[in-house]
Order: structure tokens, then C-alpha cells, then sequence
């Protein structure tokens, strides 16, 4: 320090340390403790800076020796002899440490001890300068301290960090940065760009170094950067550090990896710009409303389903009514309005009218989109345009209409045709049957013994083979208008029928009548219809199943009639079995009749299981 130079150089050219010039010196001073000692280490002299810093007034340290100013350890130690030892083999000795006050307490002291001799050389004391240094050391403390969390947060920095002089040659970069370009620290400090990277890429550093040194201010930039990784993209911020003197002194920059966030954009646009075709394709449009704040947005596809011009509409909730057909708004405004108090979402179907007057019938489905504490935050929809399937479904239950009324037309046609043809075997085929059959009988009887054996024969022959024709018309004709079912009702013609079936294919077949007396009841239409599916459903056991037994049952309950047929036969899969390719015309005729009678025909099999054809009609 400049002032015990000072003093050494003015004790070292005679001056005398008692006469009134020194003390006058020394006492003028009152930031340090300057003091004298004797070759033994007492203080010999005290000045006003000595009893501020320490804290003893001169009466109290004079003849005191100086060691009384270090703590109890320095002086086990010998550390004050050895601080005089040196000064006088050094002739000066300058020292930082801690040292004590009167009260006890602790100051960091930054300490010169300079030995003292005559003009002869001989050592004749010593004097001493001590500054109070806990001020600056603790400033100095709180700077380390800050450049370490400085250096602990860039360290621990995901983005890489650096600092350029103005000649561009780097100052300081973060661990981040050596990690990620594969450098190490003696590789790039001291270096300018194009000493560290490839030509093409320390161009580009410094082209943008150069901004911002002529701008005087921070830009931002994205930059792809090669690291050790590859290619990487980087959002980079750079800005100019500043001197004292308000002049640019260097560059800082901070680079961020944005490669990862880049490539979600890049998908988010692609999956937005696929939706968007989607949507077009699929004819569903989106939208979304904030109550709120009552800002709403709808997809491009919803603009063409409400056949509105996006540049020319902005819209919100009241726009989205105005599309709504007259006579629908007020329904619509209220399930929306519902669907936010009851905080649920909806299913609506309203109708849209366009500005050129077509009307286009619209299926919204909405759902409400909450935050953590369960508020309403927004309501979001999705609107299919169903104007042609909604066509497509009025024509095709038209057109079932129709189906059903000629199916049942058909029946009707088929069941009068069977009766025609019922009433001709019987009025003209049965009656000359009948009458061949007399008159065969009064030849035989005519031609008496005289006849020859032969002729006798013959004629007894061709009795039988019209009684046996007579039968079987009349079996004929029982199938086609079953005498017991015009006459007697369904479960009759039902039990006729089934004993004659087992008669044919020897198997055993019950029928259980639960239905009874309602039977009576049930429409002739549908009765007919019943009987037939009986009929056809046995015809298909005797062809497929193999069945041993056969079950028939009816029964009614809640205004219908329920009959089925089951059987123990092999049964089939419904879906795959070439049985119900070869049956699909008797199932599809089964079908149509009960259709036709009101009613719903279901066949249930498996192999194995057997078979159950089940058919209901209305009361």
C-alpha cells in the first residue's frame, strides 16, 4: 500500500518517528492504524486510526505488546514473533487475516509490518499499518459468491451460453455449450468463429454478430447448428454487452434447442392440414365457443356447410344462430343453453338454411371441455351434414313401405291362388274323379261272372288308382287350404299337420298350445302365415337336420302370438353354414310372411345344438 511506502521511505531517511512532523503525520490519518513498535514488539506510539479500528485508547495499548491484537491460537503459535521475524530478516512483511478488537470481535486486517534500523543499520523498532478489510472482503465474498451461482445456473442452463469481445473471440461459454458441440473449454476461449466451426457456419455467427454490433441491440434468430447429436435446429438470441463508458464491449448469446419443439409444429401442421381434409371428405364441420369471453371459432368445413364465405363472417354465437332455420333457433338456442347449465354434453339435429335458400338438415354433437376446478371453460361441437342420408332414409323406409305392402300383396296373391286352385281340384278334377269312380264301379259290377278274369282285374285296378289319385288331391288340397285351419283355428291345423309330418319322416313331433283361446284372436292373415312357416320350417328339418324330435309351440302374451319351431337335429353357423345358402329362399319366404302379417321372424342355431325358428305376430 502507498502509505507505509511512505512512511518506510521517511523513517528510512532519518526521520525521527517521535518528532512533532511524524506524529503529525501519522495522527492526520484515521483510516489506518498506524503505530510503532520496539524491537520487542510493544507499541511505542498509538494514532486516532489505531484506536478507532482496534478500539483501545492510547493510554490503555502503550507498553502492551502486539500480539494482543491476534487470537489466542496466532499466539500459541508464535505467529506475532514470526511476523517480526520476517519483517526484520525481509525488511517488510505484508500479511490478510483476522484479527481482534478490545471487545472481542473480529475484523479481516490487512497488516504491514516494516522493520525500522538507523543509518548505522541497526533495527530500532518497527512500524506498523493495519487497514480494516471486512467491508471489501465481504464485497468481495458476495462477488464470488454471485459468479459462482452465475457460473452454477449457466452450467445448469439447457441452453448454451457464451460471451464474445467485440473482436469476436470468446470470453466465457457454459458447460451446455462444450457438451453439445463436443469442445473443451482450452478449444474455444480466445478463438474467434472461424477458428472453432466450418466456413459456412462462422459466416453465418458472424453475419449475425454483425447485426447486432450495427444495431446496438438484441435480435433473435433460429440457427441450425451442428452438435454432436447432428443437425440440430436453435432458437438464438443475441445481444450487445456494454462497458462502463456505455460502449458495445462484446457480444452475448443464448441458444436454445428448439429441433424437438420444431417437429411437433411441423406434425401438428400436418395432422391439422389431414384433419382439415378429413373433415371435408367426411362433411364435418367443427366449432368451439368461449361463454365467457364469447369468442367462437368454426372449421373451414363448417363456412361450406352453412355455405358462408370465411372472409366475410366473423363468427359468434349469434352468427351461429342467424344459420339455424327460423322455426328451429329457438330449440337450438335452448339445448345449448341447457347443455351449459346442466354442465353435459348434447345431440341435436336442426335444420341450416343457406343464403341461397337450400336447407340443409345438420346432427351437432356437443361436450363441454371443464378446467382443473371443474368451470365450464368452453363448448366445443361437431356438425355432420345428414341431408342426404336423412333423404336416403325417408326413401328407403318408402321404399320398405312399399316392399312390405307388395310382400304382403304377394301373400295375399299366393294364399287366393291356393285357394283357387284348391277349388278347382276340388269342384272339377275331385268331382269327375269321383263321378270315373262310380262308373268303374257300375262296370264291374254290370259285367257280373261273365266277364273274363283279366278285364276283372283291370277294372278292380283302376278303382284303386282313382281312389288313390282322390287322396291324394285331397291331401293337395289340404296343404294348400288346410280345412282344419279355415274351420277349426291354427292350433288344430297346427296339430293335424305335425302328426301327419311324423307319419312321413318317422319323427316324434309335440306341439304344446300355451296360447289356447286366445288363438281365436289372432287375424286370419296371420294365422295363415304361421302355418306356413310351420310348414316350411319342417320341410327344412326333413331335408337338413337329422332331427329325432321336433318341438312346436305356441304362445301369447302382452297382444302377440309367439310360435316357434325347435328341433335336436345338427344344426348349423348362421353366419357361414352353405345349409343356409341352400335354405336362404324358404327363410326369406318365411320372412316376408310374417313381415307381411306385422310381425319379426329370428332363427337361432349352432352346430351341434340344433335348430329354433321363432316367429311373433301381433293379436
Amino acid at each position: 500500500m502507498e502509505l507505509d511506502t511512505q512512511l518506510a521511505s521517511e523513517l528510512a531517511g532519518g526521520s525521527d518517528p517521535t518528532d512533532a512532523q511524524f506524529r503529525l503525520l501519522v495522527e492526520s490519518v484515521s483510516d489506518y492504524a498506524i503505530y510503532l513498535l520496539d524491537t520487542a514488539g510493544r507499541v511505542t506510539s498509538w494514532n486516532a486510526g489505531a484506536e478507532r479500528i482496534k478500539g483501545y485508547a492510547a493510554a490503555e495499548i502503550l507498553g502492551q505488546h502486539f500480539s494482543v491484537f491476534y487470537s489466542p491460537e496466532d499466539r500459541q503459535a508464535r505467529y506475532p514473533e514470526q511476523l517480526l521475524e520476517r519483517a526484520a530478516r525481509e525488511g517488510r512483511v505484508s500479511v490478510q487475516g483476522l484479527r481482534l478488537r478490545k471487545d472481542g470481535s473480529r475484523f479481516w486486517a490487512d497488516v504491514v509490518i516494516t522493520a525500522l534500523r538507523n543509518r548505522a543499520g541497526k533495527l530500532t523498532g518497527y512500524a506498523k499499518v493495519t487497514r480494516d478489510l471486512t467491508s471489501w472482503r465481504q464485497a468481495n465474498e458476495r462477488v464470488r459468491e454471485s459468479e459462482e451461482r452465475l457460473q452454477a445456473f449457466t452450467n445448469n442452463s439447457p441452453a448454451m451460453m457464451f460471451l464474445k469481445d467485440a473482436g469476436g473471440r470468446y470470453r466465457f461459454v457454459n458447460q451446455r455449450l462444450l457438451a453439445r458441440l463436443g469442445l473443451r473449454r482450452e478449444q474455444i476461449l480466445g478463438r474467434a468463429d472461424p477458428q472453432v466451426f466450418p466456413g459456412q457456419q462462422a459466416a453465418l455467427f458472424a453475419a449475425s454478430d454483425a447485426e447486432v454490433l450495427a444495431k446496438g441491440k438484441a435480435i433473435e434468430l433460429e440457427q441450425s447448428i451442428t452438435t454432436g447429436d447432428g443437425e440440430r435446429i436453435h432458437m438464438v438470441v443475441k445481444f450487445p454487452v456494454f462497458d462502463a463508458a456505455g460502449e458495445v464491449a462484446g457480444i452475448g448469446g443464448v441458444a436454445t434447442d428448439i429441433t424437438e419443439r420444431k417437429r411437433s409444429e411441423q406434425a401438428l401442421a400436418e395432422h391439422r392440414t389431414l384433419l382439415a381434409e378429413a373433415q371435408k371428405v367426411a362433411g364435418l364441420g367443427v366449432w368451439e365457443w368461449e361463454p365467457g369471453s364469447g369468442r367462437m371459432a368454426w372449421s373451414d368445413e363448417l363456412y361450406r356447410i352453412y355455405g358462408v364465405d370465411a372472409g366475410q363472417e366473423q363468427p359468434t354465437f349469434e352468427t351461429f344462430l342467424e344459420q339455424v332455420h327460423p322455426a328451429d333457433r329457438v330449440l337450438t338456442a335452448t339445448v345449448v343453453a341447457r347443455a351449459l347449465a346442466e354442465g353435459r354434453g348434447f345431440t341435436h339435429e336442426d335444420r341450416v338454411r343457406r343464403p341461397d335458400g337450400s336447407v340443409r338438415i345438420i346432427r351437432t354433437q356437443g361436450e363441454i371441455i371443464r378446467d382443473t376446478r371443474g368451470r365450464v371453460l368452453k363448448l366445443v361441437g361437431a356438425c355432420l351434414d345428414i341431408t342426404e342420408s336423412r333423404n336416403a332414409e325417408i326413401a328407403q323406409r318408402a321404399a320398405a313401405a312399399s316392399l312390405q305392402s307388395l310382400t304382403r300383396r304377394l301373400v295375399q296373391v299366393e294364399e287366393g291362388e291356393r285357394r283357387r286352385i284348391a277349388g278347382e281340384l276340388h269342384d272339377r278334377v275331385g268331382q269327375n274323379l269321383s263321378a270315373l269312380n262310380i262308373n268303374l264301379d257300375i262296370v264291374l259290377g254290370a259285367l257280373g261272372d261273365s266277364a273274363s278274369q283279366e278285364l276283372r282285374l283291370r277294372l278292380r285296378d283302376s278303382l284303386g288308382l282313382v281312389d288313390a289319385t282322390l287322396q291324394t288331391i285331397e291331401d293337395v288340397m289340404a296343404e294348400l287350404r288346410p280345412p282344419l285351419l279355415e274351420e277349426y283355428g291354427l292350433g288344430a291345423a297346427l296339430g293335424w299337420y305335425a302328426e301327419e309330418f311324423g307319419k312321413r319322416t318317422n319323427t316324434a313331433v309335440e306341439l304344446h298350445d300355451v296360447a289356447r283361446e286366445r288363438i281365436r284372436q289372432l287375424p286370419r292373415e296371420a294365422a295363415v302365415a304361421l302355418f306356413r312357416i310351420a310348414q316350411e320350417a319342417l320341410t327344412n328339418v326333413a331335408k337338413h337336420a337329422d332331427a329325432k324330435r321336433v318341438w312346436l309351440r305356441l304362445e301369447a302374451d302382452d297382444g302377440e302370438l309367439r310360435f316357434s319351431v325347435r328341433d335336436d337335429g345338427n344344426g348349423f353357423d348362421p353366419a357361414a353354414s352353405s345349409q343356409v345358402r341352400a335354405t336362404r329362399l324358404g327363410m326369406t319366404t318365411m320372412r316376408e310372411r310374417v313381415v307381411a302379417a306385422g310381425g319379426s321372424l329370428e332363427v337361432e342355431s349352432a352346430p351341434g345344438k340344433g335348430t329354433t325358428v321363432k316367429a311373433q305376430v301381433p293379436l
